[in-house]
């Protein structure tokens, strides 16, 4: 592990085109991967499919610009409304994420719970790295007319103009870069773009040449954590101190592997993170509705829950499609263990 103060402020590695972490990575054991894979007994797939709540509009961006609002989509996508301004977080409504469709990647779900033709006006789409199940092409285009700005890492946004997004509506950030968007309410919401520990690629000929990012959102009394796709690393701890404590930390959970520790986080290094960042509710995500590691697809809900238990975190396991709203002086949202 690197050696940083907690203080610091971690940066990539940008060298001959492409991107890296700072702390180094441990290599995929690709042999040792499909091996497991050949013996794995494991149900990484429900056997039928899993329920959803039909996304409510009224309920997801509510007429009132107070509080915050979550909508989990499944895997690693929300919407959200803090201080009357909405976004939509790696929004992807397709129901396959594979690049290769004989390879196909499904959803748990028959659908998603909510499509882009009953959606109002986003104010701004955040994108936290180019992964085919963090940034899906018709989704995007789907979305393009009734979203007033896509906010990525750098890199991303050509990936969006080679889509066809006016360019005037794309704007990539840096690590620990700060910036504003102004809702259609007439509110405005801070943001910055900080670090991840994870890698890009949407094809064999593109490694790394985009950046990956978690987000930080500022509002006027809460404030939120996104954490995109990341392994553990000193980010976390760095992240909390300039920005924390968090009302809300979204937190990758599912997909983790031996064989690519580099990769994806574990669920009792989410629970150790969350802490890190400050953080009084712990939102596990990257779960749910794909499968794209060998875990059973119940395990990051049951791991999770067991360590947030031992280390009194508040955790919070809303239904995929499911609203809650977070606020100083309401009770506790109520979720339930809804996989089991």
């Amino acid at each position: 592990m690197q050696q940083m103060s907690d203080t610091g402020r971690i940066q990539p590695i940008f060298k001959d085109g492409k991107y890296a972490n700072r702390t180094p990575e441990v290599k995929v054991k690709a042999w040792n991967a499909f091996v497991y894979s050949l013996k794995n007994k494991a149900e990484t797939k429900p056997k039928k499919y899993l329920p959803y709540d039909s996304v409510i509009i009224s309920k997801a961006f509510p007429e009132s610009n107070e509080g915050l609002h979550i909508t989990w989509l499944g895997h690693s996508s929300f919407l959200m409304q803090i201080d009357g301004v909405r976004i939509l977080l790696d929004p992807v409504f397709s129901n396959n994420v594979s690049p290769v469709p004989m390879f196909s990647v499904k959803r748990f779900q028959k659908e998603a719970p909510v499509n882009a033709e009953i959606l109002p006006f986003i104010d701004a789409v955040f994108i936290s790295h180019n992964h085919y199940d963090h940034l899906n092409r018709q989704t995007i285009n789907d979305l393009e007319p009734n979203v007033g700005f896509f906010f990525t890492p750098p890199g991303v946004g050509g990936i969006l103009r080679e889509w066809g997004i006016d360019s005037a509506k794309i704007r990539e950030y840096e690590w620990w870069q700060e910036g504003v968007v102004k809702g259609l309410s007439g509110n405005a919401l801070k943001f910055a773009c900080t670090p991840a520990y994870h890698f890009s690629g949407r094809g064999p000929f593109d490694w790394n040449r985009t950046l990956w990012a978690s987000w930080v959102f500022i509002g006027a009394t809460q404030k939120v954590y996104y954490s995109g796709d990341s392994s553990y690393d000193v980010h976390f701890k760095q992240i909390g101190y300039h920005y924390g404590p968090f009302d809300l930390v979204f937190m990758e959970n599912g997909q983790y592997s031996v064989n690519w520790p580099s990769s994806h986080i574990t669920p009792e290094d989410g629970v150790k993170a969350h802490l890190e960042l400050k953080g009084k509710y712990l939102l596990p995500m990257h779960w749910g509705s794909f499968s794209l590691a060998p875990h059973s697809w119940q395990e990051p809900a049951e791991r999770i829950s067991k360590e947030a238990l031992a280390k009194g975190v508040k955790l919070l396991t809303p239904r995929i499609g499911q609203t809650l709203s977070i606020g100083e002086n309401e009770p506790d949202p109520v979720t339930s263990e809804w996989w089991k």
